[in-house]
């Protein structure tokens, strides 16, 4: 996730530097952004897996990490790092639990539920984007039900959930001493964020672009059957 950040800043840079009539340093930034996407792909998609490493071993060790984080999947494939097939596969493959998809894959034993073991909504709504970018209604519809209900059972944006159960704090019966998540509070920014992304941008498809204002709304069937049974008509008020 920290390269692709990466090579979206360079992305921007290049287009900054092309907006300032820079043509040396926006070929240069380019050029940067064209060598990481090429890296990640190189070294940090698995094959075997369909997705991709969240890292790779030390410098020494050539031995493939089967350590994943839906944030890096999710932003790969919004930013365009991943394309249309490794797009499609990571979506296909990435675990998902009955209240959404895990920060985390596979789980650490014996490590405090914080990204271990647990749900972040911000995170859910960065993969809800990558979802809809490749209009995949089954993880976009895993995501709306994540979303909505995190902040309807708490009636706040909270941090983080437990995975499995989607509790803001949950004792494990079989393991006393593990509580969690450690770290958790309300009202939290990104989350709000989140939340407030999934109803603007994907619900109603309204999004800001350098040359006016996009529309491209993505109600899934299922969010038309059951969230709006009741009703022909949304709207979007004072946006």
């Amino acid at each position: 996730s920290t390269n692709v950040v990466y090579y979206q800043a360079l992305r921007l840079a290049a287009k900054l530097a092309r907006e300032h009539k820079d043509a040396p340093r926006a070929a240069r930034y380019d050029g940067w952004a064209t060598d990481l996407k090429r890296a990640i792909n190189e070294r940090l998609w698995l094959k075997d897996a369909g997705m991709y490493s969240s890292l790779t071993a030390g410098h020494l060790d050539d031995a493939p990490l089967h350590k994943f984080d839906w944030l890096g999947q999710a932003l790969a494939i919004i930013t365009g790092v991943a394309d249309e097939q490794r797009a499609a596969s990571i979506l296909a493959h990435y675990p998902h639990g009955p209240m959404g998809a895990p920060m985390i894959w596979p789980q650490q034993l014996g490590a405090p539920i914080y990204h271990n073991r647990s749900i972040w909504p911000f995170v859910t709504a960065y993969g809800l984007r990558a979802a809809v970018r490749s209009s995949n209604a089954a993880v976009a519809d895993a995501a709306y039900d994540s979303l909505m209900r995190g902040a309807a059972v708490n009636l706040s944006n909270m941090e983080n959930l437990e995975w499995l159960s989607g509790q803001p704090l949950l004792l494990d019966e079989k393991n006393p001493s593990l509580i969690g998540p450690v770290i958790n509070s309300r009202r939290q920014l990104w989350s709000v964020g989140g939340y407030l992304g999934m109803v603007i941008e994907n619900v109603f498809g309204v999004t800001a672009q350098d040359d006016g204002i996009a529309l491209r709304p993505f109600v899934t069937a299922k969010l038309r059957r059951e969230t709006f049974a009741d009703t022909d008509r949304i709207a979007l008020n004072d946006l």
